[in-house]
């Protein structure tokens, strides 16, 4: 692994890339963003599952689901189940600094590419697994994002609180997972002595509830469910505006004063009844009564601009088309256009910026097998690879 003085954070590393649908393809983008080469290993003409889940970007015959998760890496067919494809697989893990799989738990192992036989091969190599769950009960289940937002607590907590629970619009199981492989797969190769990483989406997700678990071990209750209501605070929720939906977020009584300030109602701040936050929160219905009609007068943009004037907290809840046309979002840098199949993509680069490093960017998705040929001269000799590619 090369620490030079490269552009990128992990420059140098070569990841191969066994994943597919959501968590893995999301950990190991991360990991190209930061620069490192990932060698996405797929299934010889089906490839990742996702590049039959439309719909497609323009005429790439490449599908948004797969272009949003796989962007910059190179593209390798390789059939892992064969003796040949294994024993390719197995040269190129000679070459890679990290190996990042999703498969069922015991996959790779019956294919004979576990953790035990590559590092025969490389004993640094950094090997990690994401899995719905670590060993127990529930090892073998299969591991779909709504299986673990369901079993973790997360659904219960979201949606109307007289309405049923709710899946989180963000397949937040699979990203939680995603996010703790890069963080494991980075710190393995800060040590320098590879390992085994197993990164489970559910126990994830779990750990994700801090305050919710905190307050359910305190009052012995289930976490209430409150739509975009906050148990603790007052006003914390969304208010119906004249074109849209407002959200307020007032965590403190000197914000309280402020907010009524702000908004032409300054008795409501000398108003005994809503006084401190306890006040407000236990008399919440009485506190909507009061601002509900009033924030039906303006329009989003009218609150947003105000709020942004005086420093209080609230912002505008943006649909999926007007945020990607948020001019912070191209003040910031975070937002760039790839052209696939004739149109433009927008899409959110890596947010983290580092003052001696840059992430990558402008890298698009690849074609199913791609780089096969490219990749696979580097470690085969070329009958071998001939036989492997059936140009022999």
């Amino acid at each position: 692994m090369n620490h030079g003085t490269s552009n990128y954070p992990l420059e140098g590393v070569r990841v191969l890339d066994c994943t597919q649908m959501l968590a893995g393809p999301f950990a190991t983008q991360l990991l190209a963003d930061l620069g490192a080469e990932v060698i996405k290993i797929e299934r010889p003409g089906r490839g990742d599952i996702t590049r039959g889940v439309g719909p497609d970007v323009g005429d790439s015959g490449i599908t948004a689901y797969f272009a949003s998760l796989n962007r910059g890496k190179r593209s390798v067919e390789l059939d892992l189940t064969s003796e040949e494809g294994a024993a390719a697989f197995v040269e190129l893990a000679g070459t890679a600094d990290a190996v990042v799989e999703n498969y069922r738990p015991g996959t790779m192992e019956r294919f004979g590419l576990g953790y035990e036989e590559l590092r025969e091969v490389d004993e640094e190599l950094v090997y990690c697994s994401i899995s719905g769950f670590l060993e127990g009960p529930y090892r073998e289940l299969p591991a779909f994002d709504m299986v673990v937002q369901a079993l973790s607590g997360s659904m219960s907590v979201t949606g109307q609180e007289d309405g049923p629970p709710a899946r989180p619009g963000i397949p937040i199981g699979d990203i939680c997972g995603g996010m703790y492989a890069v963080v494991g797969v980075v710190t393995a190769l800060y040590g320098g002595s590879g390992g085994r990483i197993e990164v489970p989406m559910f126990e994830g997700l779990v750990s994700w509830l801090t305050e919710r678990a905190g307050r359910t071990f305190v009052t012995g209750e289930p976490y209430p469910r409150l739509g975009t209501t906050h148990p603790s605070l007052a006003p914390y929720r969304t208010f119906e505006t004249a074109d849209g939906w407002f959200a307020v977020a007032i965590g403190s009584d000197g914000t309280w004063q402020s907010f009524c300030e702000a908004i032409d109602r300054p008795e409501l701040g000398d108003d005994e009844r809503f006084a401190r936050n306890n006040d407000r929160v236990e008399r919440r219905e009485e506190l909507a009564a009061e601002l509900v009609p009033l924030f039906g007068e303006r329009t989003n943009d009218e609150w947003f601009a105000l709020f942004r004037d005086r420093g209080i907290p609230g912002a505008p809840v943006r649909d999926t088309v007007e945020l990607f046309e948020d001019e912070h979002l191209r003040a910031s840098g975070t937002l760039q256009d790839l052209e696939i199949g004739g149109v433009e993509f927008p899409y959110p680069t890596c947010p983290v910026q580092f003052s001696g490093y840059v992430t990558r960017s402008g890298h698009g998705p690849p074609e199913l097998g791609e780089h096969t040929e490219s990749v696979l001269s580097e470690v085969l000799p070329e009958a071998a690879l001939s036989r492997l590619i059936g140009t022999e």
